[in-house]
């Protein structure tokens, strides 16, 4: 058998199964797109979630209001508060209760600091539910004023 480059072995996968899925344009048949209608899920082209199937992926989620404006900054407790909320708000809209999320991730900054209340609101959020967990500390945010981001994976039953 010839060895192919990597760039040669992708364009015949591509010229013998085609590209997969819809272009860039247009959004994938069959996947339900979720958005809270903020400025920056235009601007910077994203979904706060997409329902896949029977797997719900939620984008990471912050502190802020309905209009997009940001909520508690200095404040730790009152940001995790507010992005778990939020994520209540996704979940809400696919019909997913607490104990169909799989897996969580979350971001923050100075995690020294903040780990213990982190884990002491994930568990007070989460109660007997033990999805996977990781937080990772980061030095910055998407906004200079954010101190955290959940992101989360949920499952739906097929009738949901």
């Amino acid at each position: 058998m010839r060895k192919l480059g990597v760039a040669a072995m992708v364009a015949a996968m591509i010229g013998v199964a085609g590209l997969q899925g819809a272009s860039a344009d247009q959004p994938r048949r069959g996947w339900d797109h979720f958005s809270f209608g903020v400025p920056w899920e235009d601007s910077y082209g994203y979904s706060q979630a997409i329902r896949a199937g029977d797997t719900v992926y939620i984008s990471g989620q912050l502190s802020h209001d309905a209009a997009g404006n940001f909520i508690g900054e200095g404040d730790f407790g009152l940001q995790v508060r507010t992005s778990l909320a939020n994520l209540d708000k996704v979940l809400a809209h696919y019909r997913i209760p607490r104990s169909q999320i799989i897996s969580v991730k979350i971001y923050t900054k100075d995690l020294p600091k903040n780990f213990d209340t982190a884990a002491r609101l994930h568990k007070e959020y989460f109660g007997r539910h033990r999805p996977t967990d990781t937080i990772v500390g980061v030095v910055d945010l998407a906004f200079p004023q954010q101190l955290v981001e959940i992101e989360a994976v949920a499952l739906v039953s097929p009738r949901s």
